[in-house]
């Protein structure tokens, strides 16, 4: 038997899923709510795969799987989600995830991706898989931030002014401007605001 644990906090949703993989042969599976239960769970159970929400009462899915893969880093993680977002699912597969499975997927589907997961390859549904795809070349297409553009566009986002900024990076306000000038040529935007709303889309700053 194969062990399955599922983590949604909308109790009809994971009873669903639970009842659905239930009534599969080989298939014993295990629902949670939070994922401190889950954790606690992992701890005394060997679990072959583990199913995610995404969006979770007190956190959100990308940073469930940054820390389950530290604390059991050979059991396949799988985002089962409504959230069709290209960027989204590459932070969840940066993050360590397997796969990507989007809610409105065919039941075929869906186990299919299941036991992919299951058997440690990459488990992505045919629609999360092109926005995948699509997100990756969009972000391998932008422009690379030098280092001291990526610490002046941080302290930007932060608030901070050019006054500030030259002055804890110990340049003139003269240089900073010239940065920020070069930063909307760079990446053909319009103001600051853009930059960093672009920047903290396709996490160019290596912010959490």
């Amino acid at each position: 038997m194969k062990i399955i644990a599922v983590l949604d906090d909308h109790p009809l949703l994971l009873e669903g899923v639970a009842s659905f993989l239930d009534n599969q042969d080989g298939y014993l599976v295990y629902p949670f709510l939070e994922e401190i239960a889950l954790i606690e769970f992992l701890k005394l159970t060997k679990a072959d795969l583990i199913l995610m929400d995404m969006q979770l009462l007190k956190t959100n899915g990308v940073d469930v799987c940054t820390q389950v893969r530290k604390l059991f880093p050979m059991i396949p993680i799988v985002a089962l989600s409504n959230l069709a977002d290209g960027n989204l699912i590459v932070q969840f597969m940066q993050a360590g995830g397997n796969g990507y499975i989007l809610k409105d997927v065919s039941n075929e589907e869906f186990l299919g991706c299941v036991q992919l997961g299951l058997d440690g390859k990459e488990a992505i549904c045919d629609r999360a898989k092109e926005l995948y795809r699509g997100a990756i070349s969009t972000i391998s297409s932008l422009p690379r931030l030098t280092q001291r553009e990526k610490e002046i566009l941080t302290l930007i986002s932060n608030g901070l002014t050019t006054n500030q900024i030259a002055e804890q990076l110990f340049l003139s306000p003269v240089t900073v401007e010239t940065h920020r000038r070069n930063l909307l040529t760079k990446f053909k935007v319009k103001n600051m605001i853009e930059l960093v709303q672009l920047a903290m889309k396709h996490k160019l700053l290596g912010l959490e």
